[in-house]
């Protein structure tokens, strides 16, 4: 499938259990855009986490923290609906050893990537919260 954003390729991934309840929809899994990092929720969920590190070398290597993190991007989009939730969500990625703020300056600044969403806005945002 492509992304119904930009149409570029779309890694599936599993939403882990630790952060389900925080997330807008309750499908099992979600899509993430490798062009414009857009998640989208999906509908079956792979059997397996994916390497988010080919979305970018900024991602988490570890598949289940990288979809945490993936997930953390899905609620940046709507940070003023979604401040509780992106909070929580940020709290278990750098529970998991990940530098939140960090990894959203490497993507912002990843030429391979054309982010839909204005990631150094929202890592402003982010960081007032955590």
């Amino acid at each position: 499938m492509s992304c119904p954003n930009c149409g570029g390729d779309e890694v599936f991934f599993p939403v882990p259990d630790a952060v389900s309840d925080y997330l807008p929809d309750e499908r099992p899994a979600a899509t993430l855009c490798t062009n414009c990092l857009h998640v989208s929720p999906a509908d079956e969920a792979p059997d397996e986490y994916p390497d988010f590190t080919r979305v970018s070398d900024a991602f988490p290597a570890d598949g289940e923290t990288g979809a945490v993190f993936a997930c953390l991007l899905a609620l940046l989009d709507r940070l003023v609906v979604h401040r509780s939730d992106a909070e929580q969500v940020a709290t278990e990625a750098e529970r998991r050893g990940v530098d939140v703020l960090l990894v959203l300056d490497r993507l912002a600044a990843d030429d391979g990537l054309d982010p839909h969403l204005d990631l150094a806005r929202r890592r402003r945002q982010l960081e007032q919260l955590i």
